[in-house]
């Protein structure tokens, strides 16, 4: 049996930092709490569980170590175009888990298949194709579905995916018992995502922003919002293309995201970190996730509310029963830090130590 234990460390765990203990592992599993000393409590760190980005695009093992140095122990990619890469990607040990949803669903004329190099799978015809698109993801082995709704506004997209489309691809994936994550970057695409009854929506509006209506309907939809704070933030910095569009601003994503906490959505940490030179920006795989708490803290959340958004709120968002949380039982999977990231989030940033399923990483 593999066994080892953390010393004198206060754990974080539901938004609550508890007092010195130490936390003892077996076989990659957290088994029992003990000892610890408040005397030495300067010294023993802060241990978090790992964190969960809920938005990236990986293409190699090494961005996998990156996740892993940086402490973010889950990556969930949000969209591959070779499904056999990330496929073997997932099976990879001593590096961050990695969940995929594969080939995207998008428009027939979408930028996933003109410009990304998605398979012309990805495209859906209508309603009345939602069911093989579904059905291949499924034979895929995928752990969710991501569904594009492409903004006119934004990127000058033509026809995206109508509302009847993202529903019936709802209903399908749902029969398939998985979840539906929907990129949407404007108030409209927002409300066709959740009336099509999307689980968790990525991206935030800056071409306009979230009304306190449309964020109490999320809420009572138990829809889920992963922000990608930082990549707005970069879109609206170096947007893409010749002619940015004057109410293209990121104080409106900032807006949406108090909007949204005020409401009581669910808000998950996602950076949608990527090295794709054909999308509209880049970002560090890893590193990006402390940037994008700041940002969250920066919108009004707490720092300890913005641990929970890559810990505990994305685990039980994406089903991920076994990790997000310090408890026995429970996947070790583990964030060691000096300071207190509750008072400073930027104390994250302090690593001391990182462990995937109880494998020392960094």
């Amino acid at each position: 049996m593999d066994e080892m234990a953390i010393r004198n460390v206060r754990v974080f765990d539901d938004g609550v930092l508890g007092p010195p203990t130490d936390v003892f592992i077996a076989d990659g599993r957290i088994v029992s709490f003990g000892g610890g000393s408040a005397n030495d409590a300067s010294e023993g760190g802060v241990l978090l569980p790992g964190l969960i980005d809920t938005h990236v695009h990986v293409s190699s093992k090494q961005q996998l170590l990156a996740y892993g140095r940086w402490g973010v122990t889950t990556a969930l990619d949000m969209g591959t175009p070779d499904w056999s890469m990330t496929r073997a990607l997932r099976d990879e040990g001593g590096v961050a888990s990695l969940l995929s949803a594969g080939a995207v669903a998008c428009a027939p004329r979408g930028t996933a298949v003109r410009k990304m190099g998605y398979p012309p799978s990805s495209a859906v015809s209508g309603p009345g194709d939602a069911a093989r698109f579904v059905a291949e993801r499924v034979a895929d082995g995928v752990d969710y579905i991501k569904v594009v709704l492409e903004d006119k506004r934004l990127f000058f997209q033509p026809d995206p995916l109508d509302e009847t489309t993202v529903t019936a691809i709802v209903g399908e994936a749902h029969r398939a018992g998985l979840l539906v994550c929907v990129h949407a970057t404007s108030v409209n695409s927002f409300g066709i995502a959740a009336r099509s009854g999307a689980d968790v929506l990525t991206h935030t509006p800056v071409t306009d922003q979230i009304t306190s209506a449309l964020a109490a309907d999320l809420a009572e939809r138990v829809i889920a919002v992963s922000p990608t704070l930082i990549m707005m933030k970069k879109l609206v910095e170096r947007f893409p293309l010749p002619v940015k569009p004057k109410s293209i601003r990121y104080a409106n994503a900032i807006a949406s995201v108090v909007e949204l906490h005020a409401a009581g959505v669910a808000i998950l940490a996602g950076t949608d970190a990527n090295s794709d030179p054909a999308a509209p920006n880049t970002i560090e795989h890893g590193a990006g996730m402390h940037e994008e708490l700041a940002l969250l803290v920066d919108a009004g959340l707490s720092p300890a509310e913005a641990l929970l958004t890559a810990t505990a709120a994305a685990a039980d968002t994406f089903r991920l029963s076994d990790r997000g949380r310090i408890r026995e039982g429970l996947r070790a999977d583990l964030l060691l830090v000096d300071g207190d990231p509750t008072r400073n989030i930027l104390d994250t940033q302090n690593i001391r130590g990182v462990w995937v399923g109880g494998r020392e990483v960094r």
